[in-house]
């Protein structure tokens, strides 16, 4: 299944100038499989609002795969921490009233200063409760190697060779599975190394491209430097069967989504 997460219509969502239905028919008329969305598309979270938005959202004629949220697991605040467990939680019940597939959390952003040990004992007990409440909607949940998102000040946890190797640790057999990011393993030297040790945790992967790491540059599928050719061979060599999810960061809106879309179909038919 091949979906996409228009991160170059995050301006345009945020300004109100284009709405979940017109994404989704979007996508479907590219030829998409399904569509993701940011947590951040859902302005209104009251039942009439939410049904609204699964109405739009479900006149493409194809499925919501993920919703990814960005939740502050590390934060060394215990009332931050509380809240921000809260609000996972809302962002996953939202997700199951919107008939999505996964859920995307994330590990947190890093915090100079503070214990590895005890900001993965944070990490792996916010994602078990998650996982506890996701099971019962019917979400599957994923942590990713990440970088950093826009709605963050700092570098996620994991964006860094030592503490993303020992969240892999942590988190083999875990409910909360991977969506493996090629962009990002690149952005750490990591090419498809990082691939190789963490296959069997997979559940989903970003299709992904970036041309620069200081400062960190996002582009479109084959314009820049990361492996993402050899690691979509890797995956099929492994007899990955699971989501692809194009994260469209071209910066070149529509038309943008569907030049990207074809070039990663021709890239996973190899």
């Amino acid at each position: 299944m091949l979906s996409c997460l228009p991160v170059s219509l995050f301006p345009d969502f945020f300004a109100g100038r284009t709405t979940v239905g017109e994404w989704s028919r979007f996508a479907a008329s590219v030829g998409l499989d399904a569509f993701d969305i940011s947590i951040l598309f859902v302005r209104d979270r009251t039942p009439q609002g939410l049904k609204a938005f699964r109405r739009d959202a479900e006149s493409g004629g194809i499925p919501l795969a993920t919703v990814t949220t960005y939740p502050d697991f590390t934060a060394p605040d215990p009332v931050t921490y509380e809240k921000e467990l809260i609000r996972a939680l809302s962002d996953i019940s939202i997700a199951a009233d919107l008939g999505a597939k996964y859920v995307r959390l994330t590990a947190g952003q890093v915090y100079p200063g503070e214990d590895l040990k005890s900001q993965l004992d944070q990490v792996c007990h916010a994602f078990e409760v998650c996982a506890d409440y996701a099971d019962k909607w019917g979400i599957t949940l994923l942590w990713e190697n990440h970088s950093k998102p826009m709605a963050w000040e700092r570098e996620d946890f994991n964006y860094a060779e030592d503490r993303l190797d020992a969240m892999l640790e942590r988190m083999r057999g875990s409910r909360v599975r991977l969506n493996y990011d090629t962009a990002n393993a690149w952005l750490l030297d990591r090419g498809t190394s990082f691939l190789r040790s963490c296959f069997p945790e997979i559940a989903s992967v970003h299709i992904n491209d970036a041309i620069s790491k200081e400062p960190i540059t996002f582009v479109g599928i084959g314009d820049g430097n990361a492996p993402v050719r050899e690691s979509l061979k890797l995956l099929r060599e492994r007899g990955y069967s699971g989501l692809y999810s194009i994260e469209e960061a071209s910066g070149q809106s529509w038309e943008g989504i569907r030049k990207y879309v074809a070039v990663t179909r021709e890239m996973l038919e190899g």
